[in-house]
């Protein structure tokens, strides 16, 4: 697919701004580097062009045909750059550049930036092992300079498949397939692009056991192998061990947990997914030992302070026990002397009483004995009266 406005092509700082890969020094070129350079392809941009002013003389490493062994050939990277560092940025853009003319990226995420260079470095690094390989067979430079290692162009008559290198690889090739246990159902799907089609649109979470049975099943949801079977079971079965737990994991968790560690790369989810370097996981499980530490002092600390409140809380309960029993008692002592004192006063009361009924039967006794007094002499003045005028007046 030929590339569109959509996806502009990769700048400099986008090369310079990725953190997994080492940032090229634009220090000054070998003269050799700029001489592969100067026979590049038409294709190449100017910018690839050498500055060098210095021609091409008669020697042992010298014509068209060692020009296009340590030029950039076809691969547009000059074989005679030893490490990747030293590879110019612009024939970096360039090439991440070319590849927009055949695969839909878009340069502007890190995941597609970072899959397209690391592929540039195996590809670099697995020719020039090639190389190595083939020139070490020689036993001097000098024989190994009188049959250099052409790359064979696609139209020059000659097949890659009958080559004796081309075969010993597809032996070498055969024998690392039929030791696979598992083998993936996805076809031409990247592992990725299966990520990007799982991934919960609201959460951005991915299942893991989910993402790899999406892999490892045919269309019918058949197991490629019983291997591929057990090793979803077991990713099944850690995942819910951690909701039991209340743990929280991630892909790269339970893939390193069930396939096992490998440097620089995670078991079953391609080259674009990088595990933690080792540094960061020592640094990390440092900071929490740190922060376990902490944590216990702290807690310890809490212990401590929680166990003297507690002291404390019961020496004041003790004494407010103690208070309240004391002021218990003097209540029921001050109760026992305020009815002590109500029953005196009741009993001076009832005795003040029964002397004043006294006194008043007294004084009503004598007022009665003096009126029946004055009565009776009254009554007998009246009958002697009456009896001296009875008796005086017969007298007479």
């Amino acid at each position: 697919m030929k590339r569109g406005r959509e996806f502009p092509s990769v700048t400099s700082g986008q090369l310079h701004s990725m953190s997994p890969i080492p940032s090229p020094t634009l220090s000054a070129p070998s003269p050799r580097v700029n001489e592969g350079m100067s026979q590049g392809t038409p294709a190449c941009p100017s910018s690839c062009a050498s500055t060098s002013a210095s021609k091409r003389g008669r020697g042992r490493t010298r014509g068209s045909v060692w020009r296009r062994v340590l030029g950039p050939g076809p691969g547009l990277i000059p074989i005679s750059v030893n490490k990747w560092v030293d590879v110019p940025t612009e024939v970096k853009e360039y090439i991440m550049d070319r590849v927009l003319d055949h695969f839909d990226l878009d340069y502007t995420r890190h995941e597609d930036v970072r899959t397209v260079v690391e592929t540039m470095m195996t590809a670099r690094r697995t020719h020039r092992n090639r190389m190595h390989a083939y020139f070490k067979k020689f036993p001097s430079k000098e024989a190994a300079l009188l049959k250099p290692h052409l790359i064979p162009q696609k139209n020059s008559g000659r097949s890659y498949a009958i080559c004796s290198p081309a075969k010993h690889l597809c032996e070498q090739n055969k024998k690392n397939r039929s030791k696979l246990t598992v083998n993936h159902a996805a076809g031409s799907r990247s592992f990725q692009r299966t990520r990007a089609c799982m991934k919960n649109q609201e959460s951005g979470n991915i299942n893991p056991a989910e993402l790899y049975k999406k892999n490892y099943t045919n269309k019918d949801g058949i197991w490629t192998s019983e291997g591929a079977r057990e090793i979803y079971e077991r990713m099944d079965a850690f995942q819910r061990k951690c909701d039991l737990e209340g743990k929280t994991y991630t892909e790269i968790e339970v893939y390193s947990e069930i396939l096992g560690k490998k440097s620089g790369y995670v078991r079953g989810l391609g080259r674009a997914v990088k595990p933690p370097p080792s540094s960061t996981l020592t640094t990390q499980s440092s900071d929490l030992q740190h922060q376990l530490a902490k944590a216990r002092d702290e807690i310890e600390a809490m212990r401590a302070a929680r166990e003297k409140d507690l002291q404390e809380f019961a020496k004041k309960q003790a004494e407010m026990e103690a208070t309240l029993r004391d002021h218990r008692e003097e209540q029921r002592v001050e109760q026992e002397r305020i009815r002590l004192e109500q029953e005196e006063r009741m009993q001076m009361e009832q005795e003040r009483m029964r002397k004043e009924q006294e006194r008043l039967r007294a004084e009503i006794s004598k007022e009665l004995e003096k009126k029946m007094s004055s009565v009776m002499e009254k009554k007998m003045s009246d009958m002697s009266k009456r009896l001296f005028s009875q008796f005086g007046g017969s007298k007479r």
